[in-house]
């Protein structure tokens, strides 16, 4: 094939992505073959540490019997390395920059967009969404469609940022609902599996018997968790008529291209991923070695059912390869990566692949013959300089029909939101603004920066964790003076010097994150709680009514005006700030435990010991709950049931001092 031919070839094939948004016949079978639809979404999988995909030393029983029995595709492509807009194109079938979610826990999915849950309801499926990572949950719109779904509205084994849940409880709650359904009713399950996330660190067995390779222990434990959902399907006789569909969001570097983990680069390590589809429909033990992409999920799925499309799609139905047909035209892939521009300032990353070719748009541009050099370690972009030039040409125009030239907005987080983030390791790296004209520096030239920052960072949020607040401080500063405008670092150093006592310091660190980033409310909330600490309740409340106006009715600015109405001796009106905290977040503590304070000051103790029995069924520090139970019964004379609640204290933690003392009281 000559250069002019190929060049003319890719140059088609990637135009059609922009003119043929596939829409789905209206055809309607009378019983459909496919009953039941079971989408396993695993977080940071490789395709390459997967049995089935030839990887040796895997322990994926469970994902290669799937693959013995159903579709493996060998070359199947995400569209960005990030967990938020990787979901949000498998459930629309729509690129995400159409919809602006370019980044985690920030811009949600909105409401106009149709999820393949939303579809599937409609047609009378029974509809239930379980998953890891807080990043997926219903702020961020991704429960649209979930008649039942299990996320983080429940205190998480007494931890306040309550960020991730570990496999076996996502399967759990699965198979717990599974029995609900009746069986007469359709079912579509989505299971989201996040452990192999970093850090690596499997649950027994598998953490010790993979301790020389962590990474491959969380995908084998993953392996066994999706085994424990087929076999609940399996007990209830509804497997076989199953369209099962396994499908990694992305894939992790392990230090490819100098990069560890994910969220930067858009290199194979991570925008390959694993992708299996078994049941009904799909040819058993075929391997499908074109390109196919995440958003050809959802046309898939409704073509399967025989569901009209109600939407236009990025996406197009694979039912043909499934069969073991060919397509006549291999639709390009694209992918986009705004982490590190909307995180370090760093130029955004975009790819596209097409008939063999992979370009990815950087300040420094590469081009790889990706069927030949599959590793990306030959840049043919100067070789190949009109290819490379056509591709590039390709890649931005796409993303402007996507976005219409709009560039992301800068992040603005709820405090609550930052700390979550931080628990996931996406840290300390918020840029406040986005520039238009200024690309900024290629994430290539940088990646090593990168990685001295996060391994400092995560020194710095362990010694936090630790109480070792001089040594999270010293890092913290080594850390601005690396990238001294990314906000939430000041805003965490300033929470460091305000557990130091170093109110002053605390202070100009907050006043600092809120001149980087003006639209986010967390600084003002973290300033108004120290001034509160300090008396100053002028200026306290100074800074919550500017959090307020960015922030409005968040559960922050909920549970600050409850803190500052306490403060000005206005328990009644606390009480109902802290009400609506729960309800915008019922997940977390904080505003039961101060409800709980005040209801009692008011002598609502029906509302008291509302709040308390909540927190201990949700098992938050059960011994300080019976505490609280035994005092709230006492004060109400019913001293029998406070000794009670005393003595289980005590059992629950021996030696607790004030149950101890109230228990010689009662006596």
């Amino acid at each position: 094939m000559s250069r002019r031919l190929r060049a003319l070839l890719v140059l088609g094939t990637m135009s059609a992505i922009a003119v043929v948004m596939w829409m789905t016949v209206g055809r309607r079978p009378a019983e459909p073959p496919v009953r039941h639809v079971i989408l396993f979404t695993l977080d940071t999988t490789r395709a390459d540490r997967i049995g089935a995909y030839g990887a040796s030393a895997a322990r994926t029983p469970t994902l290669d019997a799937l693959a013995a029995r159903g579709v493996r595709f060998d070359d199947a492509q995400t569209s960005a390395p990030i967990t938020g807009p990787a979901h949000a194109a498998i459930f629309t079938g729509v690129y995400p920059a159409r919809y602006g979610v370019r980044d985690n826990a920030t811009t949600p999915l909105p409401e106009r967009a149709t999820t393949m849950a939303e579809r599937l309801s409609e047609a009378g499926f029974a509809t239930g969404g379980f998953i890891g990572a807080f990043v997926l949950d219903r702020a961020f719109g991704f429960a649209q469609g979930f008649a039942a779904f299990s996320g983080f509205d429940t205190v998480d084994s007494g931890s306040e940022a309550n960020a991730e849940r570990v496999g076996a409880a996502v399967v759990a709650d699965a198979i717990r609902w599974i029995d609900t359904v009746p069986r007469a009713q359709p079912l579509f399950l989505w299971v989201h599996l996040y452990d192999p996330h970093a850090p690596y660190s499997a649950p027994a067995p598998f953490g010790a018997e993979f301790a020389a390779n962590p990474y491959d222990g969380e995908v084998a434990y993953v392996d066994q968790q999706i085994g424990r959902v087929l076999d609940a399907l399996r007990l209830r006789g509804s497997l076989e008529d199953s369209l099962v569909i396994v499908v990694a969001d992305h894939g992790e570097s392990l230090g490819e291209h100098g990069e560890d983990e994910h969220g930067v680069f858009l290199y194979e390590s991570v925008i390959r991923v694993p992708l299996i589809v078994a049941g009904p429909q799909a040819r058993r033990g075929h391997v499908v070695t074109e390109q196919v992409r995440t958003v050809d999920l959802m046309p898939t799925v409704l073509d399967l059912l025989g569901l009209a499309a109600t939407a236009e799609f990025d996406g197009e139905s694979l039912r043909s390869v499934l069969n073991g047909g060919r397509r006549r035209v291999v639709p390009p892939a694209y992918a986009e990566s705004y982490y590190p521009k909307l995180h370090y300032g760093w130029s955004e990353l975009r790819a596209l692949r097409a008939d063999g070719w992979k370009i990815i748009d950087a300040p420094t541009p590469e081009l790889f013959a990706i069927g030949k050099d599959p590793g990306e370690t030959t840049n043919l972009f100067q070789a190949q300089r009109a290819l490379g030039d056509r591709m590039v040409a390709e890649v931005v125009r796409l993303e402007q029909s996507f976005t219409g030239g709009r560039a992301p907005e800068a992040a603005a987080p709820s405090r609550e939101t930052l700390e979550r983030l931080r628990s996931l390791g996406y840290v300390g790296t918020s840029a406040p603004t986005v520039t238009g004209g200024d690309r900024g520096p290629d994430p290539k030239d940088r990646i090593e920066e990168r990685r001295t920052f996060k391994q400092l960072m995560t020194e710095a949020i362990d010694d936090l964790r630790g109480n070792r607040l001089d040594d999270a401080v010293r890092k913290l500063r080594d850390l601005v003076r690396i990238n001294d405008r990314a906000y939430d670092l000041h805003q965490l150093l300033g929470e460091a010097y305000q557990r130091q006592g170093r109110m002053r310091d605390a202070l100009g660190e907050f006043e600092m994150a809120a001149l980087l980033n003006p639209a986010v409310a967390a600084p003002h909330l973290s300033a108004a709680e120290l001034l509160l600490a300090s008396g100053d309740i002028d200026a306290a409340r100074s800074r919550l009514e500017t959090a307020a106006t960015l922030d409005p009715g968040s559960f922050d600015v909920a549970l600050v005006t409850g803190l500052l109405l306490e403060a000005e001796r206005r328990p009644a009106e606390a009480a109902d700030a802290y009400a609506r905290a729960i309800a915008v977040n019922p997940a977390n503590p904080r505003p039961r435990m101060r409800l709980i304070g005040v209801a009692s000051e008011l002598k609502r103790f029906d509302v008291a010991e509302r709040e308390a029995r909540t927190l201990l069924d949700r098992d938050y520090r059960p011994s300080r709950m019976h505490l609280t139970l035994g005092g709230l019964a006492q004060l109400q004379g019913r001293t029998a049931e406070a000794a009670q609640h005393y003595r289980e204290a005590l059992r629950l933690e021996p030696g607790l001092a004030m149950a101890e003392q109230a228990l010689r009281q009662l006596r």
